[in-house]
């Protein structure tokens, strides 16, 4: 039992920042940079609340609800209400920033979808924290360089057709049945892990070229060679019968 309080103890942390999330989106909306850390923070405890349990051998069926649960609210709540206020300060139209309200439901089908599905090292769909991080990405971006060179990113990031395509397409990502690889890794070998390795270096120089402004970009690079991986497959699959 005690083993099970280390793991769960962390799933409460990415609860607390998800919470806390919500609450700076709507008392600092000038300053939604805030907002976008605690998902980013929620998003490393959710990381290592799976990595503490299977290190302890700590995982329970309690386990796993709590962590839904949890990711419902810091990846699912927290980022609608980010994007509602991204779209509210982007948009003239009053109704258009509730578009943001999909993000939520979608999440939750998404892993209720999860939970009664075996997908440890190969995902059926965007996962969730993508989604998340994707979106918390944005306002600390647009705080943290909008006056660097990625000024042309600066412009696309605010605005609200940009906002507007991305949460329904990453929306609808969530709950498509495309498969989409994990970066958990079974061994460190580089001959079982190409893929994994190669996004990791190229988000890498991403991330040293454009910094915060890197972020949205990977997770649009790994929707993109997720997709192309499916199509590769189905296409040896069909060159085995012509």
């Amino acid at each position: 039992m005690k083993k099970l309080f280390i793991p769960n103890a962390i799933t409460s942390l990415n609860i607390l920042c998800g919470t806390i999330s919500i609450y700076l989106a709507f008392t600092f909306p000038t300053k939604l940079y805030y907002a976008g850390i605690m998902i980013l923070l929620a998003s490393v405890f959710d990381f290592f609340d799976g990595f503490v349990a299977r290190l302890l051998n700590a995982q329970s069926e309690f386990g796993k609800q709590y962590d839904s649960l949890s990711d419902v609210i810091s990846f699912g709540l927290a980022p609608t209400f980010i994007m509602l206020k991204l779209l509210q300060s982007s948009t003239q139209y009053n109704i258009l920033p509730f578009i943001a309200f999909i993000i939520i439901i979608f999440s939750a089908i998404r892993l209720a979808i999860f939970n009664i599905t075996n997908q440890k090292y190969e995902f059926s769909g965007l996962p969730t924290p993508a989604l998340a991080i994707f979106v918390a990405a944005l306002p600390i971006s647009i705080h943290f360089q909008k006056n660097l060179i990625h000024i042309n990113i600066y412009n696309v990031y605010q605005n609200e057709f940009f906002l507007f395509l991305s949460t329904i397409i990453l929306s609808i990502l969530l709950i498509i049945k495309i498969k989409m690889f994990s970066l958990k890794f079974k061994t460190f070998k580089f001959a079982d892990n190409k893929l994994k390795f190669i996004f990791i270096f190229i988000s890498i120089i991403l991330l040293i070229m454009l910094m915060w402004s890197a972020i949205p970009l990977i997770i649009l690079l790994y929707i993109t060679i997720s997709i192309n991986l499916k199509i590769f497959q189905e296409k040896n699959k069909k060159n085995l019968f012509f």
